[in-house]
């Protein structure tokens, strides 16, 4: 795979990860190994079609994380804390979860 490119979307990455799970190590520990082996797997690719491929998927899966993965805390009493930067974009999701699905009628 071109170096630039796969470094580059590599941090993004691993920043992206480390924002998502902040205070949760294990859950770094281990987005940070699954991350290396999914570049390691695609070291070898010199396709261009193949390449792009797989830098596109790498960019999905940053902005998957960023955008769909919220980390909550549990809490003493039993509830869960959110970071309040985070709490608008739950809403959201929770939200698009409320939708009503469209698509073809069946009938």
């Amino acid at each position: 795979m071109p170096t630039k490119p796969a470094i580059a979307i590599f941090r993004q990455l691993i920043r992206t990860v480390h924002t998502t799970f902040k205070g949760d190590p294990p859950a770094i520990i281990a987005a940070r190994k699954e991350l290396r082996s999914a570049f390691e797997a695609n070291r070898g690719l010199t396709e261009k079609s193949k390449v792009n491929a797989a830098l596109a998927e790498a960019v999905e899966a940053n902005e998957f994380i960023r955008e769909n993965i919220i980390q909550a805390v549990k809490k003493d009493c039993g509830s869960f804390e959110i970071a309040p930067e985070k709490a608008a974009q739950l809403r959201k999701l929770e939200d698009a979860d409320r939708r009503p699905a469209t698509g073809p009628k069946h009938g």
